[in-house]
């Protein structure tokens, strides 16, 4: 019992250790503006029409950890009240319609506020896209990548955590 406990504590530190690595190494990159994005409606837009002011963003893909990403989604609805217009969901779906489909599923739990988009290419040209796992970043209308944080399904504290730090202090921040 306790040499599983060792175990399961030794794996716990390597996880944050190395999060902490790909969080490193993907902080304060620029957003590329070419990226291709559609919103809800069917319609083109640019990174910088998108995030002309300060979100935050949860990034995922269909092909991502589905238990990391339903992991993420209920601390989202956990945490929706502390939300607001400024949190985006930023999903790579194979097929378009599920867009739509999964974004009336979030509507349906409560997620009406946050906005949701798809990005058409399987990633955002990022380290952190080889991860395949989901992650959140900050971004501004200087479309750099701050605040980059790598969930872990596990736990959930830590997820809520970064949400609630982030929205009041990042958000608040003047640039």
């Amino acid at each position: 019992m306790i040499i599983e406990k060792s175990e399961k504590s030794k794996k716990e530190i390597l996880t944050f250790e190395q999060n902490f690595i790909n969080e490193s190494i993907n902080e304060n990159l620029e957003f590329d503006n070419n990226v291709r994005i559609v919103d809800i409606n069917n319609n083109d837009i640019l990174a910088k029409d998108l995030f002309k002011n300060k979100s935050i963003v949860l990034y995922y893909s269909e092909l991502h950890c589905n238990d990391c990403i339903t992991a993420e989604i209920n601390t989202i609805i956990k945490n929706k009240e502390k939300l607001d217009e400024s949190f985006v969901l930023l999903a790579h779906y194979q097929n378009n319609r599920d867009l739509f489909v999964f974004n009336n599923e979030f509507q349906k739990k409560g997620l009406k506020k946050i906005k949701m988009y798809l990005l058409l290419d399987k990633g955002l040209n990022i380290p952190a896209d080889k991860l395949n796992i989901p992650y959140y970043f900050c971004i501004d209308s200087t479309l750099r990548i701050t605040n980059f944080f790598i969930p872990q399904k596990d736990k959930p504290k830590l997820s809520e955590s970064y949400l609630i730090n982030t929205s009041k202090n990042f958000m608040s921040y003047n640039n």
